[in-house]
């Protein structure tokens, strides 16, 4: 079985989306065991939740852990720069449900395998009509669309780096993790770390004729310390540059880009 996040429209019994969401995975989980049908349920979470910002950070600068692990949980209580507080309930849903999910694994007699994802950006084509908004940021930089760039510079600070993943692998990963024999528990889902610059970089190097919008402030490099999903043996078939190129080439398909801008004019 497989969930993901809802969005809950709640009323007087909730005061914030994450008591509802942290609720709403309860009930989830008691259903799951009352149907005694249930093996293995797999959550699709996000990287939000694993930040390795540690208590001394501050509006002013962040501090990181050495590295981004599964051991690392977002503390809900601590500054860092761009910090937003539309942003903050979205980490406070995703940290209170994810916990709320693995903490069945440590009950007594679980009735089954309790596994989350923490998805990193996803980016790749897409079956939507309409570009979702994970890969409107992704490729923010070439549309210059600067209210979506604010997300991956939010990441960069959140992060120490924008961990990213193409969707078809997200699905691989979805499956890998149906078919294991036995799993339980958290997993980063990114193919690569890189920092908002090297994504940067790698715009300006493919079309260095646009002008692209940019980031001047310096920022962390903060990588895993171990792929727990990799050592399981699966493989990522993305990196970043094909993640990248993938969602400007959905871009243009639906028209949030004009395929010509792309293109050197010959004068």
């Amino acid at each position: 079985m497989l969930i993901g996040s809802f969005g809950f429209h709640f009323g007087w019994q909730y005061k914030t989306s994450a008591e509802a969401a942290t609720d709403g995975v309860r009930i989830i989980l008691r259903l799951c065991a009352e149907s005694m049908t249930v093996k293995r349920v797999i959550h699709t979470a996000s990287v939000t939740a694993a930040s390795p910002l540690t208590k001394s950070s501050s509006a002013a600068a962040a501090v990181y852990s050495d590295f981004i692990s599964e051991s690392c949980w977002t503390l809900l209580d601590v500054d860092y720069p761009l910090r937003s507080v539309h942003f903050d309930k979205y980490i406070e849903s995703k940290v209170l449900s994810e916990k709320e999910l693995l903490s069945y694994n440590d009950g007594e007699s679980p009735a089954f395998e309790v596994v989350t994802l923490s998805l990193g950006l996803v980016g790749g084509d897409t079956v939507l009509s309409h570009l979702p908004e994970t890969v409107e940021s992704m490729v923010a930089p070439v549309t210059k669309q600067e209210p979506y760039f604010m997300l991956p510079r939010i990441l960069q600070r959140l992060l120490g780096s924008l961990p990213l993943v193409h969707v078809d692998d997200v699905c691989s990963a979805l499956i890998f993790c149906i078919e294991q024999p036995a799993l339980s528990g958290r997993f980063l889902c990114a193919a690569a770390y890189p920092t908002i610059h090297d994504i940067l970089d790698h715009y300006s190097s493919k079309y260095p004729h646009l002008d692209l919008l940019r980031e001047a402030d310096e920022v962390a490099r903060v990588q895993p310390e171990k792929n727990k999903l990799v050592e399981l043996g699966f493989r990522y078939k993305y990196g970043v540059e094909e993640i990248l190129d993938e969602s400007i080439d959905c871009a243009v398909r639906l028209g949030s880009l004009d395929a010509s801008k792309l293109i050197v004019q010959q004068e």
